[in-house]
């Protein structure tokens, strides 16, 4: 075995233990992030590399997703509580590592089959976990005989909170559409099936956010298939009615936590007694708020990666946001990023969004824009650059849809 095999094979089985393991745990990215980075180092080979990387025309994604890395490694000069901030700012090396591996792997080894056989074992791990998070609920349900197990965190109760699982389903919703939409007619039938099983679940996840992202996905990828198949317009009519008639169907049997937030939303007597903003987004506001203020006032560099959340909380304050997490939770990145690293930080995070969005356009990237629709929604509610989940799911989601499409261009918009 010569040693670029060697190492496309280190690559390629770290990948694939990446993709079938995240729909469960966030764990094995602690030892599989340095573990690319170590053998990306010793491969060496570094003018191949920098000519893949410039042949894939990803320098400038590279270079704004090692700044958002770096400039969470420079809050740690400001650091109060220098445990945390190591600990947080390790947390984001895969912004450092994933594009810089993956935009320079060998093509010749990463083929088209492969990338699939990765996409294929991901949706398979994928429908395993919700079979457990479905057998887990019924079980529950015959044992107390609620139905709230069927909901929120309860569903996913085995596997962390139900957002970053809502996450991981519309990722596998969009692969399996790509499969749909290039399978032959025998097959479509499966693919069919575990779209429909994708999308009934991850409105049982009740997450607002989730479900929002997963309609705009859902209609975009519909459009896609018209524009890919442009004589059955009649069955796409078909789908996005029984979609819809679906959706409706679950929010009237299914009720829970959705259908009281559109009843509240409704509801003249509460639009008297709150504000639109605070019925629409509730509890956010007033950490929005907070977290604001404290921004505003150390807007040029930010408060850092690690501090004591009580040294910038009011007792007040503290009622409302946590004082005992490892971080003040904006919960929204864009203000998080703004609170921890000023404005320096915003802008580049702003930069590296923006610009993922005019690359995926631009190079007709399905996956990609699909990703960046499903993260940018997410982010405006949640700061999901600060979890684990979230930056693993990003990263190495990212990175594959930009090598899917490098290596058999274009994989979307066109046959």
């Amino acid at each position: 075995m010569n040693r670029a095999l060697f190492f496309s094979r280190c690559y390629y089985i770290l990948i694939g233990v990446a993709v079938l393991s995240i729909p469960f745990t966030y764990l094995l990215y602690f030892f599989i992030t340095p573990l690319l980075l170590i053998f990306w180092i010793i491969e060496g080979d570094w003018r191949n590399k920098w000519n893949r990387l410039k042949e894939s025309n990803t320098l400038i994604i590279v270079i704004a997703f090692a700044l958002y890395g770096l400039v969470n490694v420079a809050g740690l000069f400001h650091a109060t509580d220098m445990v945390v901030g190591l600990m947080r700012t390790y947390d984001k090396l895969p912004f450092l590592v994933y594009p810089a591996v993956f935009f320079t792997l060998d093509k010749t080894f990463f083929t088209k089959e492969k990338v699939n056989t990765l996409f294929k074992g991901f949706l398979c791990a994928t429908t395993l976990f919700l079979l457990i998070c479905w057998g887990n609920s019924f079980i529950q349900y015959l044992i107390t005989n609620k139905t709230s197990h069927f909901y929120y965190t309860l569903f996913s109760k085995l596997f962390g909170h139900p957002v970053y699982c809502a996450v991981i389903v519309c990722i596998a919703f969009c692969i399996n559409f790509y499969f749909l939409n290039h399978s032959k007619k025998k097959h479509k039938w499966l693919w069919g099936t575990l779209l429909f099983f994708y999308g009934i679940s991850i409105y049982f996840f009740q997450t607002r956010s989730g479900i929002f992202a997963f309609i705009i996905i859902l209609i975009l990828s519909l459009f896609y298939y018209v524009h890919d198949h442009k004589k059955e317009y009649g069955k796409v009519a078909a789908m996005f009615s029984a979609v819809l008639i679906i959706f409706v169907m679950l929010l009237k049997i299914f009720p829970n936590r959705v259908e009281d937030y559109v009843i509240n939303i409704n509801n003249p007597k509460q639009l008297q007694e709150k504000s639109i903003v605070k019925k629409v987004f509730g509890a956010r506001t007033e950490i929005w708020q907070i977290t604001y203020e404290i921004a505003m006032k150390n807007k040029i560099f930010g408060i850092g990666a690690g501090y004591k959340n009580e040294n910038y909380l009011k007792d007040d304050e503290l009622q409302i946001i946590n004082k005992y997490s490892l971080f003040i939770n904006a919960h929204n990145q864009f203000l998080q990023t703004f609170l921890e690293n000023g404005i320096i930080g915003l802008f580049i995070l702003c930069f590296l969004i923006f610009y993922s969005f005019y690359y995926a356009i631009k190079t007709k990237n399905y996956f990609l824009l699909m990703l960046l629709i499903l993260f940018f929604i997410n982010i405006l509610f949640e700061s999901m650059f600060e979890r684990h989940k979230g930056i693993f799911a990003f990263n190495l989601f990212y990175s594959l849809f930009v090598v899917k499409n490098s290596i058999f261009a274009p994989v979307c918009f066109n046959k």
